[in-house]
């Protein structure tokens, strides 16, 4: 029998309590299977070694009487007779230092004072959303952020730090530019990383997946404490939640970080991964990929899931490489984090990372988006129309001299959804459009991955001036902002973070990676500007329709008649929006130009320099001066 044609529905697992401890873990065809108990996390052996039994449905099973929390356990299996090493179980909640061992804790303690009555922010659609993206780490680990619990999970918890010059940093930071979700780069046990040594010259972003369901210890303000972490998690997110800032998390079902060695291929050989003639597939460009199709595979994800979305109270989830994921097990996902909460956000990358041996049309990617409608993908359509390509750093997009760009800004503007001006053949990517809906769009100009948006504005125009590359920087973002879809800011774009040009820092020192408070005072006007786009979007329905179909109805680009220029006005108080008419314009010339205004009497709330919901002045004679590199919105009065 194959290990896919075994199915087994009940609870996996260390299922724990004070009186009683109970071991089952799924390994159909193994043929012996040891249970190893460890005292403490350093031994070298176990205490005790237990042969476990073989149950129904391929499961393996230990049950004793005795409380073993604060107790670590690893897995032992054998096939055709050969021991494969110890290894985790899939299914533990929390591990030793490293990851070496599975911990047994007692869930109940690791809750914080108040935890019962944490409730996330009121959200109501996934378009209201304003996502900003961090690695914990970035967060405070130069001295410039003011933050005592340095690279920690506590780090976001603290109040009232500064920066040498005395602004907000971390946390105050973040509520004073106006965020709705913060999205974390992976916090689940990774690889790569000591978790017991801080040192600033090691660093890695956490895409090196180890164990799914349990915290990484380098975040812990006691990494020596195993549950440490949970609690410290839990206040985290429960702190955010009372400052009004819901939290996604970045989660990595698409590999793991080592192949045959991990625990997956130890317990159950060749059934985790999608394999090709005795070789790992490796669609992840990382040596391999999950097997989502497979059927315990499949659940495995949706219980690790739905664990972390329960136990952690999270908003959101985020997935790296999501085309390696089939899209039953995607469209499974949605449904179940809908169960637990409508408003919880599932998006991730519609891409793959190389070749893979999952059909395309069973990929969760951007072209197939239309088969799973309740999921958004990033819009790399959006991302390189805006700042040129992301793997080419000298490719130039509009907002910093690219020609023929028009078209897909327009597709950009309208969430990549179907508009009748839009022209799909002038699209630089794609050659229709792919999202069924505005939630399904997440619009961006840069992410951790490749140059920051102020290293990609300096390699593409190397000949212009700080202060020309501060106002394609603006620029870009504004139209991220002023799209239909959900906008998506990388931490630290606010005030114009560089990562000192270099491309991929997944593995660099702090010096590079960190967050260098400091450029919120030297571009304490970008800042303001950035705050201003928010409140704008916040305050404009017109911003944030919510179909498709309103987006046909409302939004009219407006023909101007000249390349790197770009018009459209919403009507009829789309969205409900107060404002009778929201008018949208983009000059990515390096000079001004004239444009006249559709007839009416119209108010500009952002311009060049500000952005908000405040009037900054009206045209006159019913012209506008747009001057170089810049955005102007103007609405009619209520």
């Amino acid at each position: 029998m194959r290990d896919n044609d075994i199915y087994y529905p009940g609870e996996l697992g260390c299922l724990a309590t004070s009186e009683n401890t109970m071991f089952k873990v799924w390994a159909p065809q193994a043929q012996t299977f040891t249970l190893r108990l460890y005292a403490h996390w350093e031994d070298l052996t176990p205490f005790e070694v237990i042969k476990m039994d073989k149950i129904d449905q391929g499961v393996w099973f230990f049950e004793t009487k005795r409380c073993l929390f604060g107790t670590y356990y690893t897995f032992e299996a054998q096939y055709d007779g050969k021991l494969h090493g110890e290894a985790i179980d899939p299914y533990a909640r929390s591990v030793s230092p490293n990851g070496y061992r599975a911990y047994i804790f007692d869930q109940a303690t690791t809750n914080p004072q108040g935890w019962q009555d944490d409730r996330a922010p009121h959200f109501a659609h996934p378009v209201d959303a304003v996502i900003y993206e961090l690695h914990i780490r970035d967060l405070s680990s130069l001295a410039s952020s003011g933050i005592q619990h340095k690279g920690q999970f506590l780090g976001l918890t603290e109040i009232g730090t500064k920066s040498p010059q005395n602004l907000s940093t971390g946390l105050d930071h973040l509520k004073e530019l106006g965020i709705t979700h913060l999205h974390l780069l992976p916090l689940c046990d990774w690889d790569d990383l000591d978790d017991l040594t801080y040192d600033p010259q090691k660093y890695n972003w956490g895409y090196n997946p180890r164990n799914y369901n349990a915290l990484k210890g380098a975040y812990s303000s006691n990494p020596r404490d195993p549950s440490q972490a949970i609690r410290d998690f839990k206040t985290l997110v429960q702190t955010l939640h009372s400052h009004g800032i819901r939290v996604v998390v970045d989660m990595v079902y698409n590999h793991t970080f080592a192949s045959a060695d991990s625990n997956f291929h130890k317990l159950v050989p060749g059934y985790y991964h999608r394999m090709y003639e005795g070789h790992f597939s490796n669609g992840s460009g990382c040596g391999n990929e999950i097997a989502s199709e497979n059927p315990m595979c499949h659940r495995m994800i949706l219980d690790s899931l739905k664990y972390w979305a329960q136990e952690f109270h999270l908003d959101g989830f985020r997935f790296d490489l999501l085309g390696l994921t089939d899209i039953e097990t995607v469209n499974n996902i949605a449904h179940e984090m809908e169960k637990h909460d409508p408003s919880f956000l599932v998006y991730g990358e519609g891409w793959i990372g190389g070749l893979s041996t999952l059909p395309e049309e069973r990929r969760a990617i951007k072209q197939n988006a239309k088969k799973v409608r309740d999921v958004a993908f990033f819009s790399d359509d959006a991302r390189d129309a805006i700042k040129g390509h992301v793997f080419q750093a000298s490719i130039k997009g509009f907002a910093n001299g690219g020609e023929h760009m028009e078209e897909s800004i327009k597709f950009a503007t309208v969430a990549c959804t179907q508009h009748p001006q839009i022209d799909h053949s002038k699209l630089i990517y794609s050659r229709e459009a792919w999202s069924s809906a505005p939630h399904q769009t997440v619009n961006y100009a840069a992410a951790h991955d490749n140059h920051t948006l102020w290293d990609k504005l300096k390699h593409t125009n190397p000949q212009d001036s700080d202060a020309e590359i501060s106002k394609m920087h603006r620029l870009a973002n504004t139209i991220v902002f002023t799209s239909q879809g959900i906008p998506f800011l990388h931490a630290g774009e606010e005030f114009l973070r560089t990562k000192m040009g270099v491309e991929n820092s997944y593995n660099h020192p702090d010096s590079i990676n960190g967050i260098d408070w400091n450029l919120k005072s030297q571009h304490k006007e970008v800042f303001e500007y950035y705050r201003g786009l928010i409140v704008l979007r916040k305050s404009r329905p017109a911003l944030r329709l919510r179909s498709s179909e309103q987006i046909q109805h409302h939004l009219r680009f407006i023909e101007l008649c000249e390349p790197r220029m770009l018009a459209f006005v919403l009507l009829d108080h789309a969205g409900g929006d107060p404002a009778e008419k929201v008018l949208v314009l983009y000059n990515a010339h390096n000079n001004s130009r004239d444009v006249t205004l559709p007839k009416g009497d119209w108010n500009i709330v952002l311009n060049h320099e500000k952005a908000g919901n405040q009037i900054l002045g009206q045209p006159s004679n019913g012209v506008v001066t747009l001057p170089g590199l810049s955005a102007m919105v103007l609405v009619t009065p209520y």
